[in-house]
């Protein structure tokens, strides 16, 4: 799903932003950080949620280490702490996105998507015939047992012989 906020459009499947369609290089926590804000806009999300996120299993000094990261952020983004276009900071909780984003979806995804759809529906008939296929096949040989297939009738005049 592509993502579009301000001049920027954010492809979080491969992981890249662009800016007036020119890549705009970006460290994998900003990224991370930046998906997540973005997913959720308007929407408060606390340090702990970012540190759970970004951080799970670590032990680093986190409080700095986030600072340290919205502040990179803000600085690719062309925002500021004082006058924020884009994330907000709400002081000893957490941040909020503030532009609004809207998503198309991506148009390679979508040819994925399609192919995808394809394959599995060629799955599911090919399963559907095999599954007709045998239960006829049951169906037969349970029939046959309890309905005996009906015989010619027998004549009492014996057979002619050819000439």
């Amino acid at each position: 799903m592509l993502k579009k906020f301000g001049e920027f459009e954010l492809d979080a499947g491969l992981r890249r932003l662009s800016r007036g369609g020119q890549p705009v290089r970006l460290t994998g926590q900003a990224l991370d950080l930046l998906c997540l804000l973005v997913n959720r806009p308007g929407e408060l999300i606390s340090r702990e949620e970012i540190k759970g996120r970004l951080w799970p299993d670590s032990n680093v000094e986190f409080e700095h280490s986030l600072d340290v990261l919205v502040n990179r952020l803000r600085a690719i983004l062309g925002d500021s702490g004082k006058s924020p276009r884009y994330i907000e900071t709400v002081p000893r909780r957490g941040y909020r996105f503030l532009a609004p984003v809207g998503g198309e979806e991506n148009p390679s995804s979508r040819q994925l998507s399609r192919s995808n759809l394809a394959r599995r529906l060629w799955v599911y008939a090919a399963i559907a015939l095999l599954a007709a296929t045998i239960a006829l096949l049951i169906v037969r040989t349970r029939y046959e047992k309890f309905i005996p297939r009906a015989q010619a009738p027998v004549s009492a005049s014996p057979p002619r012989r050819a000439k």
